[in-house]
């Protein structure tokens, strides 16, 4: 049986939330089986509560196991969880198998538009100065997956909403082939959270109170010039055959 290393630096969480995740990926619990109980994973390992439960919150945000109300812990499968990879220029998804999946758009609004205050604040602008927004639905090998909403300067990019953006045509592949922008630095940050619009509901083919990822990010280029804003919801839920 794998054991704690009290000795160790690394938190005895996350040392637990590797053991129970070695166990499901070895097939030891298999989808649909329930994971032991809190009392019991306290008992066999000597932690605490909060250690326990820090180990199995883990697993559930990375997609391994879902947690019933009066029932239990059950392994989720996650044969086909899709995740993604990317930079600064490019965003990509693959299977947990390995494959590289297909991307694929569905333009909803493009407009060059006075920036809305917020936005003006973010992207450093000017009262007045105009910026490219774009909304768009993404699809994953055909499922919808990502509502997505970008706001870049349009003084970088004037005569960008010329472009057909939907299918494969990448933003980042006409800024850089066409205005010569290359990004070179992003920041990402992934909050839990909910639609909050009935677009945002219909577009991505959700109940009201379906969870989300919200991903909210900045990209630059140059000096760390500002280029784009923009905030993605993606579906918690779907399933992608490969």
């Amino acid at each position: 049986m794998a054991t704690l290393d009290r000795n160790s630096p690394i938190p005895l969480y996350y040392q637990l939330y590797t053991i129970l995740l070695g166990q499901i990926k070895s097939g030891e619990y298999k989808p649909g089986d329930m994971l032991p109980t809190e009392i019991s994973i306290i008992t066999e390992y000597n932690v605490s509560r909060a250690t326990v439960r820090q180990a199995v919150l883990d697993l559930m945000r990375n997609g391994y196991v879902i947690r019933e109300k009066s029932r239990g812990t059950f392994v989720k499968d996650y044969s086909n969880t899709v995740g993604y990879t990317g930079s600064a220029k490019y965003f990509s998804a693959y299977s947990s198998r390995g494959g590289q999946i297909p991307l694929n758009s569905v333009v909803l609004a493009k407009a060059v538009i006075d920036a809305p205050k917020a936005i003006q604040e973010i992207l450093c602008l000017e009262p007045g100065e105009k910026v490219f927004y774009l909304k768009r639905l993404r699809y994953v090998n055909g499922e919808v997956n990502t509502f997505v909403e970008d706001w870049l300067p349009y003084k970088y990019c004037e005569g960008i909403e010329a472009f057909d953006f939907s299918n494969e045509a990448s933003l980042y592949k006409i800024l850089e082939e066409t205005y010569h922008i290359v990004p070179n630095h992003t920041t990402r940050t992934f909050e839990s959270s909910s639609a909050t619009t009935n677009e945002e509901i219909q577009s991505l083919e959700i109940r009201k109170n379906n969870s989300l990822l919200r991903c909210e990010g900045y990209v630059s280029f140059g000096e760390d010039v500002p280029l784009e804003y923009y905030v993605a919801l993606i579906k918690g839920k779907y399933t992608v055959r490969i």
